[in-house]
Order: C-alpha cells, then structure tokens, then sequence
C-alpha cells in the first residue's frame, strides 16, 4: 500500500502545478549533486541527461550511483538507468552521500542496507561514516545512541578521520573533544580532512586548528563534494573549485 501510494506521489510531483506566495515551481526547482545539476526532473550529470519520473525532494551522489528522494521512495539510478527502488516510512527532509548516504525523515535516519534508524528526537542533519551514524537536534551532537557533546549543534559534517558539529559561531570536532571559532554562521558545510563552510559571504576552508586557510567570495547556497572536489550552487548555476578553492 505505501510502494503504491509513493508511485502515486510521484505522478502528482511530476505533474500538479505548485502555487503560493514565494515558493519556486517545481518545474524550475534545482538541485545540486556532485558533478551535476537536477533542473526539475531533468539530471545532468558527467556528461549524462535524462529524465526523472517525478521532481524529487532530495538527492546527492555517491560514487557512480545517483540517489533520488521522493516521498515514501528512494530511487537508485547508476549511469542513467534505474537501478533500484527502496522504501522509505516518510518524506525525505534532507539527503547526504558524503562519506556515505544518509536520509532524513520525521522519525529518523535512514541508510541504504540498513535501513531506519529511529531517533528520539528529529534530527535537524546527519551524517554516516563507516557503521555509524552521527546527528544533531539542534540541542546535542550524537554518536547513533551516545551523547557526544551539548550545545545549539544545527549542522554536521565529516569524513573518514574527523567529524564536525557546528553551531552558528562553532564547531565541535570528534573525536579530538575541542571547538574552533567559525568566521560567520555557516549555512551547509562538507569534511574533506579541512571544513569547507558556505556563510553568506562566501566560502572558507579552515583546518581541524581553526585556521582560515582560503576564501572564495560569492553567494553560494548548496555545497556537495565526492572527497576530490566541491561543487557550488549559484544562482541555479553549477559551480565547481578543487579542494584548493581554485576554479575547475
């Protein structure tokens, strides 16, 4: 009944018109991926373009698979062609797949293979590394069930060696167990070893000491990496740097 109910969904994405105040279209939504760009439901993406049955909610890449939220289903597309389809218990409210892919919905988080992971609290971010599961309520910063820090923690980040929680002037980083000054509130951030951190000035790379190493000045409003590069959103435009902030 849910599987059936999420195909109807995705007929109604793809096609009823969006009205209020302010909101974008579907049809003229944009999302960004790593290496790419999905315009309502049209993927571009190394090279490849094709077409969604729906315009999604959410979605990132990881590796050569590119995931797709919409509500109640998770589709798995590699090289254009629908690989798989997974259930999921809600509407996804954000996506990552740096290092690993994790889902957010209302009752928790969700990662392919193991499927949901129910949290006492809803988690306003998450991220997977390895087996485990890190998140934040906005109130703490956790490691699956283990408190690892208090504090107003909205955002977090990582990658294989350390994980970052950030508040609007901090960041926690496990598992050293100390904080560094952030320039500005971040407004999304990624882990490749140095945080990349978008503010609304642009964006900064700062090293696991707290030092500002680069700047790259614009209004940026999404970033994503596969660990060798980031890639921006500007304007609805694709924007890509090396993890030096030099132009790609």
């Amino acid at each position: 009944m849910r599987r059936l109910l999420g195909l109807l969904l995705l007929s109604l994405l793809g096609c009823a018109p969006q009205v209020g105040g302010g909101q974008t279209p579907a049809s003229e939504q944009t999302l960004l991926l790593s290496n790419g760009l999905i315009q309502g439901r049209t993927v571009r993406l190394k090279g490849l373009e094709f077409s969604l049955p729906g315009v999604p909610l959410v979605a990132t890449t990881a590796g050569e698979r590119l995931y797709v939220g919409f509500p109640f289903q998770l589709l798995v597309y590699e090289q254009g062609q629908l690989e798989n389809s997974l259930p999921l218990s809600s509407s996804p409210r954000f996506i990552k797949g740096w290092p690993g892919v994790v889902v957010g919905l209302e009752e928790g988080v969700y990662t392919p293979g193991r499927g949901l992971l129910r949290l006492r609290e809803k988690a306003l971010d998450a991220l997977v590394v390895g087996d485990q599961i890190y998140w934040v309520d906005g109130k703490s910063f956790f490691g699956g069930s283990s408190l690892l820090s208090e504090g107003a923690y909205k955002l977090v980040a990582g990658d294989e060696r350390r994980v970052m929680a950030l508040t609007a002037a901090s960041a926690f980083i496990y598992p050293d167990g100390r904080s560094i000054s952030l320039p500005e509130e971040p407004l999304a951030a990624v882990v490749v070893e140095d945080l990349y951190m978008l503010g609304k000035r642009g964006l900064y790379r700062i090293s696991a000491s707290g030092l500002r190493i680069a700047f790259q000045p614009g209004d940026y409003s999404a970033i994503a990496t596969d660990g060798e590069s980031l890639s921006l959103l500007q304007d609805g435009r694709l924007v890509r740097f090396n993890l030096s902030l030099g132009g790609l």
